[in-house]
């Protein structure tokens, strides 16, 4: 029993991990995530705008991120504001990316 309660909470991180991943791999997701890191508290609308996508694509696109826990929202008497939960990881999260796509490409320049 102790080894089945050992593995459980590995799985359920690994769960998590894997679906925070799949949520940011989303290009429009990415995007609104890398907004809301620059420009703090939006409204749906104003990210809409930036982004150039519809109001109701970026009310799912934000839906999917609350329920990861990467974006919160607070309603205001002129609107809800979306901001990222916690920006100091998921700055880290986007710059591990960013060094992974850079190391990548010094190896794809040279295989040339």
């Amino acid at each position: 029993m102790k080894r089945m309660l050992w593995h459980k909470p590995m799985k359920e991180v690994l769960y998590r991990e894997s679906r925070v991943a799949k949520a940011l791999g989303e290009p429009a997701r990415y995007l609104i995530t890398i907004l809301l890191l620059k420009h703090g508290p939006l409204q749906v609308s104003e990210i809409a705008k930036r982004t150039r996508r519809s109001q109701p694509t970026v009310s799912h696109h934000l839906s999917v991120l609350k329920g990861l826990e990467i974006v919160r929202y607070e309603t205001k008497p002129e609107g809800v504001y979306y901001w990222i939960k916690y920006p100091d990881a998921v700055r880290l999260i986007l710059e591990s990316f960013g060094r992974f796509i850079r190391r990548t490409q010094i190896g794809l320049e040279d295989e040339k």
